[in-house]
């Protein structure tokens, strides 16, 4: 009876640790990506500044003209994405008082639309690469987790929880690999952190990238494979805190022998979910052994 006792205390507590990691990374997601619309600007910018799609609302007589839209319109979008990026980092507060205001966990989802909103901005920027469009599926997944999680049914909800990091962890590292394999233009912050990380020339860094870009699509078609899962999910977890490291320290400043902090800081924190979330789904497998989707 007491063994017993013990076991479902640990069980519990076990849980609450879980619950708290995903608390920390919703939190940390949200005010990073907060911090950056709101300080260091956004895509969502370019949204309002798409003229083939607002131009032709704007004939209607007496509005304005695309130029002068486009002339008066930086101050409205400017005070828009600072209001984004203020509302983003009061949502990050939300995970710290569901205990004791759980009705609040809705205004997960407002995080989680404008994240989404942030999301779909960076792939139009990219020319509709199918890599953007699914590379921030864990920061997307983030609030919804924990919308879940935080329900008062969240023990029946685990394994489901855990199923949808997984598809969002499979989509992450295959829009980076995507990108780093070449199958999109390389981005030019893939190479310089790459040369500045390793010392190297820009050839090397090339086939640096195109190795861990085809081992990221290879790890995430790994991850739908039972017996490969656990392998995989320890490369995306220790690949994913190094990538998201490595904003911050390629930035290093030898003029103050220190690391530009803003906004390189922020743009590691807002990359918690690349390393975390997929080590949450390891300690699910750990704790329950399968996953509802087991090849």
């Amino acid at each position: 009876m007491a063994l017993a006792v013990l076991r479902e205390g640990w069980r519990i507590e076990r849980l609450g640790l879980w619950l708290t990691l995903l608390k920390v990374c919703v939190s940390v997601t949200l005010a990073a990506r907060g911090w950056l619309t709101w300080q260091a600007d956004s895509p969502i910018r370019g949204l309002f500044w798409q003229e083939g799609w607002w131009s032709p609302l704007m004939k209607n007589p007496g509005g304005l003209s695309w130029e002068e839209w486009a002339k008066q319109s930086d101050p409205v979008i400017t005070t828009t994405l600072s209001c984004v990026g203020i509302a983003l980092i009061a949502i990050a507060t939300v995970p710290w008082i569901l205990s004791h205001v759980p009705k609040l966990r809705w205004l997960l989802w407002a995080g989680f639309f404008l994240l989404v909103i942030d999301s779909f901005a960076r792939w139009v920027a990219s020319d509709y690469d199918w890599g953007m469009a699914i590379e921030h599926s864990l920061q997307m997944s983030a609030p919804v987790a924990l919308f879940f999680a935080a329900a008062k049914e969240a023990g029946r909800a685990g394994r489901s929880i855990a199923l949808l990091l997984l598809f969002a962890t499979g989509f992450t590292f295959a829009g980076h690999g995507f990108y780093a394999a070449g199958i999109h233009p390389v981005p030019l912050s893939y190479q310089t952190m790459t040369m500045k990380l390793l010392s190297c020339s820009e050839s090397f860094a090339f086939k640096f990238l195109l190795t861990a870009g085809v081992i990221d699509i290879l790890a995430a078609l790994l991850l739908f494979f039972a017996p490969l899962r656990k392998p995989a999910l320890l490369y995306c977890i220790v690949w994913g805190f190094l990538t998201a490291l490595a904003r911050m320290t390629s930035h290093f400043n030898p003029a103050i022998r220190g690391w530009d902090l803003d906004p390189w800081l922020c743009e590691t924190a807002v990359r918690t979910s690349h390393w975390l979330l997929p080590l949450l789904v390891l300690g699910v497998l750990r704790k329950r052994g399968k996953l509802p989707y087991s090849s």
